[in-house]
């Protein structure tokens, strides 16, 4: 069995999409804030992809906020959904039983999902009164800004088999980045209240490290085509810190020469983490260095840095 992990972890995924449409708003056009005018992305576009790569590549896993088929092509419920992975312990109306006693083995369940002991639950399943539930998830993670800023959309018509014309909408470059947070006690602090939960486990970190790596590269969609991940950075501190740390999109500054070479200079970040460098245990850093280059011109902070192949399988 996996043992617990117990560490808090702070960092940062970007996406990059090149003539692509990471997350598209209602009207099908790239997400803009109203402010500026700049790309944008939410959460829930990156836990998507998230989920479906652990879906995808790690069959054992239960995922339970994604799409499950019944009949080959029609979608189930989240109470149909549940039932199919739990048949043991289904679901029904609780409004008039031992609300405490249910509660606690749907609890149970629920936290056998890596997606709900990763990023929660808000669990209301309909025609099941009484089991309403909500898991406050061990990884938070933060709208996504663009940190290129010079993009632009453009509209493509195009032929389709069954209507005159249709269009597709994409932005030309963005460079999408994501903060996140890991708090292991979010769930753990519940184990003295509900018996048998799973909590953060080194094994979940394992997989969660591989989808944020590789996640949006791997979902490679006609629409998506073009997104791909491009730098992940993780902070992890000592399992006594109690440290808590800001955005790390604030310290980093992307870069294009002349010539298109993209680069992203972590200098700032570095000397801001160098303050509480005994909370630190390390700092790990994956991307590619054929496509891109990540700039540190500073000195601290050496010993405890480490980069890695964003392909590399953690």
């Amino acid at each position: 069995m996996s043992k617990a992990f117990n560490n808090r972890v702070y960092g940062c995924v970007v996406v990059k999409a090149i003539n692509a449409n990471y997350n598209a708003d209602f009207s099908g056009l790239p997400r803009r804030l109203k402010s500026d005018g700049s790309f944008y992305a939410t959460d829930k576009s990156f836990k998507w992809l998230v989920r479906n790569y652990i879906k995808k590549n790690y069959t054992n896993e239960n995922v339970l906020f994604t799409k499950h088929f019944h009949n080959k092509i029609e979608t189930n419920d989240l109470k149909k959904s549940y039932d199919n992975l739990f048949p043991d312990t289904q679901l029904k109306d609780n409004s008039k039983a031992d609300k405490n006693s249910t509660k606690d083995s749907i609890f149970k369940n629920l936290t056998a999902c890596i997606d709900v002991r990763l990023f929660g639950a808000t669990f209301t399943p309909d025609g099941a009164k009484g089991n309403n539930i909500s898991i406050h998830g061990n990884v938070q993670i933060n709208h996504a800004t663009d940190l290129y800023k010079k993009g632009r959309v453009y509209t493509d018509e195009i032929l389709a088999p069954f209507t005159a014309i249709g269009s597709m909408s994409k932005a030309t470059e963005a460079h999408y980045i994501h903060n996140f947070s890991v708090n292991p006690k979010n769930l753990s602090s519940w184990e003295e209240t509900v018996s048998g939960i799973k909590t953060l486990s080194t094994n979940d970190m394992v997989i969660l490290k591989n989808a944020f790596n590789n996640s949006a590269t791997f979902y490679d969609s006609h629409s998506k085509a073009g997104v791909e991940n491009e730098l992940s950075i993780y902070v992890t501190l000592n399992e006594s810190s109690i440290l808590t740390l800001p955005n790390f999109s604030q310290f980093i500054i992307f870069e294009k020469d002349k010539e298109g070479n993209n680069s992203f200079d972590i200098t700032s970040l570095i000397n801001y983490l160098s303050k509480y460098e005994s909370e630190i245990e390390k700092i790990e850093l994956y991307y590619i260095e054929e496509l891109l280059e990540v700039k540190n011109s500073s000195d601290k902070l050496s010993n405890k840095i480490k980069k890695h192949d964003l392909l590399e399988v953690v």
